[in-house]
């Protein structure tokens, strides 16, 4: 790997019902990042709204289904838009190297400077993301019951190393962030293809989707956590409980979320 990286930015998709999702990844993070320490940014909605830099409108039906009101389509957490504010506040903050985005739903069990290294070599990718072939099943649910939306390049936004100092990104506005549809925003489509490269699929690994005989870089929960009733068994569960009780008492607490909003 040719150069050297400046910083490491991590921003993380937060959903505040799923907090302990959010503990997990990122002592995961802490444990793994061996090479050089991140800046791990929390996509709070509440937060971006106050900061000026969302404010896409949405619906919570009787079900607990979120709705978009500016598309008018369903989406399964708080992040499926905010994490494309990534781009808006990593240049607000003045990142001008890579950065990555991740769910919360994932854990690492390699160090994350790897990705940062991996992507040095490719200056000409706007964004780089572990490029999928899949679609859920029509009118399929995920994780506590939330609609599953279908698009293409479904999954690629679950992961994503942005390249700050790409012209391409500049596109992305705080503007375009609040009024593209969800279905262009996950396609990416301020970016030529030819921009879009292709992350190694160990470091976004899902149980059923994944190759079985792969060994994860970064597992993706994508179909539950390990807290909900059918994925209690899933695979490599007790790798993410045992991120999160460490997470906990490195916090300083087993019961007390203070400081994780």
């Amino acid at each position: 790997v040719s150069g050297d990286y400046v910083c490491m930015d991590i921003f993380i998709g937060y959903d505040s019902s799923t907090v302990e999702a959010y503990v997990a990844c990122t002592g995961s993070i802490r444990e793994n990042a061996l090479d050089k320490k991140p800046t791990v940014h929390s996509l709070n909605h509440r937060q971006l709204r106050h900061d000026n830099l969302l404010n896409r409108e949405w619906r919570i039906d009787e079900t607990g289904q979120y709705w978009d009101i500016e598309d008018g389509r369903p989406f399964s957490t708080e992040f499926s838009f905010s994490r494309f504010c990534t781009i808006p506040l990593a240049r607000r903050l003045g990142i001008e190297d890579w950065v990555m985005f991740c769910d919360s739903d994932f854990i690492f069990q390699n160090d994350p400077s790897q990705l940062f290294k991996y992507c040095q070599d490719y200056p000409d990718k706007a964004l780089m993301t572990v490029q999928f072939d899949w679609q859920p099943e029509e009118g399929a649910v995920k994780m506590d019951g939330r609609l599953q939306s279908q698009y293409s390049r479904k999954l690629w936004s679950s992961l994503m190393m942005i390249n700050m100092n790409h012209p391409s990104n500049s596109k992305l506005t705080t503007e375009v962030v609040n009024t593209a549809s969800g279905t262009r925003l996950h396609n990416f489509f301020w970016l030529d293809e030819s921009e879009i490269g292709r992350l190694p699929e160990q470091w976004n690994w899902i149980e059923g989707i994944s190759d079985p005989h792969s060994v994860p870089a970064g597992v993706h929960y994508s179909h539950g956590l390990p807290t909900h009733p059918n994925y209690i068994n899933c695979q490599y569960s007790t790798n993410w409980w045992g991120y999160f009780h460490r997470q906990l008492k490195h916090l300083g607490s087993e019961d007390n979320f203070t400081g994780l909003q």
